[in-house]
């Protein structure tokens, strides 16, 4: 059902605090969203091991990426993504495989009210997985980037100001950023020319539901990962305050070595 050009979304935007649990603990069920933070280099030495959780397709588009750390960070996301759902749904790693809905993004057909999301930047990526459609976003924080030129194609005059005033400008440049692109991944709609009108600054807004495909309500939190990494996720219409992400735990690289 189309939604009436009336029809009203409400974007909730928030700052949180992030701890990290303990690795290798069983993962924890004490929140329905949850955010995994993934050092590449930790598993560098591990990818041929967990290329053998991939599917011929998979390990066909592994192969695809021209830059061997590319390869390796694809094969990486991809076989720990699997192994998380397996965990979370008491499933062997092979019984899980992903296909792909009408705007590409793929999903869990064994579970279709399992939602997941992946990003990465540089030597980090996270993994957001909940009951709800979610995005994730993560940035590296780059010194050189020139950001200036691209502020009006992106931001509104409110958020530009915001930019502009603020005691760490590149900072909050790439949080609203991330903000932006987890909406747009959360709804799956991509960035297209409406990107600007997404208003992200910290509080309440309420804009048309055309913007963001229809959702009623989006909540989305950013959060810093290290001084040089940050973050961001958006989840449609459930209730969860997320003042305090605590990144879930992920099994070590001579932990899932020993699994395969």
């Amino acid at each position: 059902m189309t939604a009436s050009d009336n029809s009203k979304c409400i974007i909730f935007s928030k700052t949180s605090e992030t701890f990290d649990s303990q690795i290798d603990e069983e993962i924890s069920v004490d929140s329905d969203i949850k955010l995994f933070k993934i050092e590449l280099s930790k598993y560098y030495g591990v990818v041929e091991v967990l290329l053998k959780t991939l599917t011929p397709l998979e390990v066909e588009r592994a192969h695809r990426y021209h830059q061997l750390k590319d390869f390796k960070r694809f094969v990486i996301c991809r076989s720990i993504l699997k192994i998380i759902i397996a965990q979370l749904k008491g499933l062997k790693v092979s019984q899980v495989y992903f296909e792909k809905n009408d705007n590409h993004k793929p999903y869990f057909p064994s579970d279709k009210s399992l939602f997941f999301n992946v990003s990465h930047a540089g030597e980090y990526a996270l993994i957001a997985i909940g009951p709800c459609e979610l995005g994730v976003d993560i940035e590296y924080i780059n010194p050189q980037f020139e950001y200036e030129e691209i502020l009006p194609t992106v931001f509104s005059t409110e958020e530009i100001n915001f930019i502009n005033d603020s005691e760490d400008e590149r900072h909050d440049f790439y949080k609203l950023w991330t903000r932006k692109e987890a909406i747009v991944k959360a709804t799956g709609q991509g960035i297209d020319d409406d990107f600007f009108k997404i208003p992200v600054k910290d509080g309440s807004h309420t804009v048309s539901a055309s913007l963001v495909n229809n959702f009623n309500k989006i909540n989305v939190y950013s959060f810093n990962i290290t001084t040089s990494y940050i973050g961001s996720i958006a989840f449609k219409g459930v209730d969860v305050d997320l003042k305090q992400i605590v990144f879930q735990p992920i099994s070590s690289a001579e932990k899932l070595e020993s699994l395969f």
